[in-house]
């Protein structure tokens, strides 16, 4: 098969996921989203095929993030599926593999302590004989009440570890919901018994947060094109002084606009899942731009459907309520953009 051919064939392939997964989130609830995927089989992209999983690459869910944003609700795919799922078989272990079974057949949820760097403070490891023990308080871990293990990111002297935990050994816990309807909790470790998975996971760690920031990308843009259909849908139906609002010129004007940031971020999201495979410089630099990009382009597109709505712009009738708080959250996820920004910058004068 030459290569176009095969090329069309992947497109094909990755269209029919997007399709089926697409119409069974857009019926579903927030409760049914995480054993839909599960169903769908995807719950294992990345864990290899001896293991109960697909085996395939951070890049290839695309079509899975596309129709979790456009549906727009919240999962642990990503936290799980993609990061967990990651630095488990980078670093594997019999313990880990094991972890990494449970979570291909059936839908066991790994999360990750630490993964944004502006969390890992307090945080530490050390070895008492034999054993490995993490201290601390871990912050904003997603979905811990659900988690299966906690994989803990360390900064130490010299390095960053990596250790993983049983989240139900934590001597304290404050458990609380997220403005995008997750839930997450704070952990208290004192002396939690851990395994050390690695004592130099820097690399691994950045390359599976950027992979994180590129699939979150993909869901921001996904949520973008779903508030540009659903506003002009609304625009269209909405009369005010004898005639529809997109018939007025200044709501064209801003619903061409909110078209032009979703496409520019759509763009940008897919050559971010393109980028995972490159050079760590260059795909840290196209990852850094496409998080920039989606926290501008979604705050626009966000508050622009949101005003044209109206007073049912934040009603939880409509899901523009929860597309907006989801867009709200993505913009500071893994690092504002502002950071990004400066990140792009210091990547593209070092190359």
């Amino acid at each position: 098969m030459s290569e176009a051919a095969e090329a069309d064939a992947a497109g094909a392939e990755r269209d029919q996921l997007y399709d089926a997964l697409s119409r069974r989130l857009t019926q579903a609830d927030a409760a049914s989203a995480w054993p839909i995927l599960g169903d769908a089989g995807v719950q294992g992209i990345l864990i290899r095929e001896a293991l109960g999983g697909l085996g395939m690459t951070a890049g290839e869910a695309e079509p899975i993030m596309a129709a979790l944003g456009g549906a727009c609700w919240p999962t642990p795919f990503v936290e799980s599926s993609i990061v967990a799922a990651t630095l488990l078989a980078r670093f594997a272990t019999s313990s880990s593999d094991e972890v990494l079974r449970s979570m291909a057949e059936s839908g066991e949820i790994a999360t990750v302590a630490g993964l944004d760097e502006r969390l890992r403070g307090g945080v530490s490891g050390s070895k008492d004989g034999e054993q490995w023990r993490v201290d601390g308080t871990l912050r904003l871990v997603l979905d811990a009440d659900h988690a299966k293990v906690t994989l803990v990111v360390v900064d130490q002297a010299e390095a960053t570890g990596l250790f993983l935990i049983d989240p139900a050994l934590a001597s304290g816990r404050r458990s609380y919901p997220t403005i995008d309807g997750r839930l997450a909790a704070d952990l208290q470790l004192d002396r939690a018994p851990a395994t050390m998975l690695s004592a130099d996971a820097g690399e691994a760690v950045a390359a599976a947060a950027d992979a994180a920031r590129a699939c979150i990308a993909v869901e921001a843009a996904a949520i973008m094109k779903r508030l540009v259909r659903d506003t002009v849908e609304y625009a269209r139906q909405r009369r005010q002084f004898g005639q529809t609002l997109a018939q007025f010129q200044v709501v064209q004007h801003r619903l061409v606009d909110m078209q032009m940031h979703a496409r520019r971020a759509g763009a940008i999201a897919r050559r971010a899942m393109q980028a995972l495979d490159e050079p760590a410089e260059v795909r840290g630099r196209i990852v850094s731009a496409a998080k920039a990009t989606v926290a501008t382009a979604g705050r626009f597109v966000g508050q622009q459907a949101v005003q044209l709505h109206g007073a049912m712009g934040m009603t939880d009738e409509l899901a523009l309520s929860r597309c907006f708080k989801r867009l709200t959250v993505i913009a500071d996820e893994l690092g504002s953009a502002d950071q990004h920004a400066a990140r792009h910058a210091s990547l593209r004068d070092a190359g």
